[in-house]
C-alpha cells in the first residue's frame, strides 16, 4: 500500500475541518455523521463488508486517511482496491483472530484522531468472544470521537455497541438473482434489506431500506 502519512500540515486539518458533518452514500440510501459510532450487524453475505468498502472508497479517493482494524485477517486488498478503495490512504491492522489486540488497536486509532473513517471489523469472531466484550470500550471511543470528524464503523455479526452508537442497523440477505440455465449459473444480485435498532424516545423506529447489490 506504499509509504502513508499521518503527519498533517495545519493546511490540510483546516480543509479537514470544512468537509460536511454527514456523508451519504448514495447506493445504500444512507448517511453517516462524522463523529459519532454506526453499527452493522447481520449475518454472512449481508451486505455488511460491502457498504465498509463503499464508504471508505469514497473517503480515500478524496483524500482522506482511513483506517480498518482487521480482527480476523479477512480483508483482501484486490477486492477492496476493485470496489474503488485507495490502498494508498489506508492503514490496514492484522490482528490475527486476537479481539484484545484489535480493541487496543482501535483505541489507539481513535485517540489519534485525524481518521476519515474508522472500520473495527469484528466478523469472523465467535459470538462466545464477542458477548465477552465490556460496555465501557464503546462509551470511551464515543468520547473521544465526539470532537472528530471520524466516522467509526463496526461491523459483526450480532448487536454490541448499545447505546454508544448514533446508530445501529441490521442487514439481511432477502434472495439471490442468477442467469442461465443448465448446472452452471452466474450471480446478477443479490436483494439486501436493512432496518434500523436505535429508538426514538421509547418507540423503536424501523427503517426499511432495500437495495441490489450486483456482484462485479
Amino acid at each position: 500500500m506504499g509509504h502513508l502519512s499521518l503527519v498533517k500540515s495545519l493546511s490540510r486539518l483546516k480543509e479537514e475541518h470544512q468537509h460536511s458533518e454527514e456523508i451519504l452514500l448514495e447506493t445504500f440510501g444512507l448517511t453517516f455523521t462524522r463523529g459519532t459510532i454506526t453499527e452493522i450487524t447481520g449475518e454472512s453475505s449481508a451486505g455488511k463488508t460491502s457498504l465498509s468498502l463503499v464508504l471508505l472508497a469514497k473517503l480515500t479517493a478524496v483524500g482522506e486517511i482511513c483506517a480498518m482494524v482487521d480482527s480476523s485477517n479477512s480483508f483482501d486488498p484486490r477486492t477492496a482496491s476493485l470496489a474503488g478503495l485507495t490502498l494508498e490512504n489506508l492503514l490496514w491492522i492484522k490482528c490475527g483472530g486476537n479481539i484484545e489486540k484489535a480493541f487496543t488497536a482501535a483505541n489507539y486509532l481513535v485517540q489519534a484522531k485525524g481518521f476519515g473513517a474508522i472500520w473495527l471489523n469484528l466478523n469472523g469472531i465467535s459470538s462466545r468472544e464477542l458477548s465477552l466484550l465490556p460496555k465501557s470500550y464503546w462509551f470511551r471511543y464515543r468520547t473521544h470521537l465526539k470532537e472528530t470528524q471520524t466516522v467509526f464503523l463496526v461491523t459483526a455479526a450480532q448487536p454490541l455497541t448499545g447505546s454508544s452508537s448514533q446508530q445501529a442497523l441490521v442487514f439481511s440477505r432477502e434472495k439471490a438473482v442468477w442467469s442461465g440455465t443448465g448446472r452452471f449459473k452466474l450471480l446478477r444480485n443479490f436483494h439486501l434489506k436493512s432496518h434500523s435498532r436505535k429508538e426514538l424516545g421509547r418507540q423503536p423506529v424501523f427503517t426499511k431500506i432495500e437495495f441490489d447489490y450486483t456482484d462485479a
